[in-house]
């Protein structure tokens, strides 16, 4: 729907109140209603809130952003919030073969190709056979990131259900377009955004937090607020640097 020229996106949940968010990096405004309210209630409420939605959509878009990544050599790609310059390396077939198998000796080899990603300092050197595609060059580079992802989101979630007293959860990582994480309390687990991957580990930290205690309290209510101010004091300023991050891209639409 539209309000004020603003386009809104609305999902009905099973929930008891309305929750509004504006999504960095595009700014999205996005609203979780119950299933069963009028969609005039709807555009009335988002009327309501036009000054703080068009507040936040300005402080969203006034941060510096990356544009369409090509992979190419000279591109800065972030990890784990620090920022690496890309060096592409091709590749023949035979030093593919023994790249692999130096690899696989080492337990490190993903494929039989003998493409991957090494990083010495501040730069990235990406192997790839010669002629990959962008495509190609991404799913490298991206798989490399998931993994420092898991990695982090592991250590982070042991050391805070150890602290919490609590199970460890399932973990998926995945590409999501509106959540930063989101947590299936029937099912025991949390999904995480992949985009995570590029932004430093406390504010991985954040999200991690963040969604155990939405096994606790489903909503954001004054008894979430309570439980995070309590166990994690930073974390609006961790969530404004989470929403703020330079490295983050603008989303491609298809």
């Amino acid at each position: 729907m539209k309000v004020a020229g603003i386009t809104v996106e609305v999902e009905r949940k099973e929930i008891k109140h309305t929750h509004l968010a504006v999504y960095p990096p595009d700014a999205r405004v996005h609203v979780s209603a119950p299933k069963g309210l009028d969609e005039r209630d709807i555009r009335s409420y988002v009327a309501s809130k036009l000054g703080w939605i068009r507040e936040q959509r300005r402080a969203i878009l006034a941060q510096p952003r990356q544009g369409r990544r090509e992979y190419v050599s000279g591109e800065s790609i972030y990890a784990m919030g620090r920022r690496y310059r890309l060096a592409v390396a091709e590749i023949g077939a035979s030093e593919g073969l023994e790249r692999a198998g130096g690899l696989a000796a080492r337990g490190k080899a993903q494929d039989n190709r003998g493409e991957g990603v090494g990083v010495c300092g501040t730069r990235l050197t990406l192997h790839v056979r010669g002629g990959a595609t962008r495509e190609r060059r991404e799913r490298i580079v991206e798989a490399w990131q998931r993994g420092l992802l898991a990695e982090c989101i592991a250590g982070k979630l042991r050391g805070w259900c150890e602290t919490l007293g609590r199970e460890l959860p399932v973990v998926e990582i995945r590409k999501m377009k509106t959540k930063w994480a989101s947590c299936i309390r029937t099912k025991g687990k949390i999904a995480f955004n992949a985009a995570l991957a590029r932004v430093p580990p406390r504010c991985v930290e954040y999200v991690v937090v963040h969604e155990l205690t939405h096994f606790e309290v489903a909503n954001h209510s004054k008894a979430f607020v309570k439980l995070m101010d309590e166990r994690l004091p930073r974390w609006r300023a961790l969530r404004d640097e989470l929403n703020g991050f330079v490295g983050m891209p603008i989303e491609e639409k298809p």
